[in-house]
């Protein structure tokens, strides 16, 4: 069993996260929820939102009306079939109608392509820091700058080298589809650089994006870093040296 607690510690440190790692995990209908952990109070605008909270230390139940961004809610399989219809084809027009693209075509494609989870199966969905975990999450997420993702990236590819595909949605649906849902059902790592809504109801600053591994990745990512201290430090050295 990991113990998710020194990890956490672990990664933090070396890489001077500003933001703890972050474990998720969805429930069904007919899964049991979190013992004597009540739904957590109030609105949140996104999961998006929600993610950068619990990597400040916030452990977060939420159900579907607490996600203010219905594209997230649609992603992470908390709408119905019909309803998730007739969402997208508001959705669509609003994206739309921002100028995100440059026709109701390309904006119905980067919705629609995305990556879900099957409709109306998620009744809850647990966000917390990864060290809250006691048992195992089903993705971990990072909200990191590019040079602490390019760590994790080297971490993930330390033994296999090569060429690593990281697909994108293309501009939307970063955090829920690209990072969270596409780690969960394909078991490979991801990176998000956001997308319009995620950083207006995130606040991130600019130079953050997100990385997600499914938790298999886990305890070889947090070795492979472990045994990059050199390089790391020698990186760092460069820096301070400026």
């Amino acid at each position: 069993m990991i113990d998710f607690r020194t990890l956490c510690q672990d990664l933090r440190a070396a890489l001077a996260l500003r933001y703890a790692p972050v474990g998720v995990t969805l429930y069904k209908e007919t899964d049991p929820l979190p013992s004597n952990l009540p739904f957590t109070e109030g609105q949140f605008k996104s999961y998006c939102q929600a993610l950068v909270l619990a990597g400040e230390g916030r452990r977060l139940l939420l159900g579907k009306g607490q996600m203010g961004c219905k594209l997230g809610t649609a992603v992470l399989g908390f709408e119905k079939g019909r309803e998730l219809e007739e969402f997208l084809d508001d959705g669509v027009l609003e994206k739309f109608g921002v100028g995100l693209y440059g026709s109701e075509e390309a904006s119905a494609a980067t919705i629609r392509k995305a990556i879900y989870l099957e409709p109306g199966l998620t009744r809850a969905i647990f966000i917390a820091p990864l060290s809250a975990f006691k048992e195992d999450p089903q993705a971990v997420v990072f909200t990191v700058n590019s040079e602490q993702a390019m760590w994790l990236l080297y971490a993930v590819n330390y033994e296999k080298g090569g060429r690593m595909e990281l697909p994108q949605s293309g501009g939307a649906l970063g955090g829920c589809s690209d990072i969270t849902v596409l780690p969960l059902l394909h078991k490979v790592p991801n990176i998000t650089f956001l997308g319009l809504g995620c950083r207006l109801k995130t606040g991130l600053d600019p130079c953050h994006l997100m990385l997600g591994l499914p938790v298999s990745m886990l305890a070889a990512t947090h070795r492979h870093l472990m045994a990059m201290a050199k390089p790391i430090a020698m990186l760092q050295k460069s820096h301070e040296a400026r």
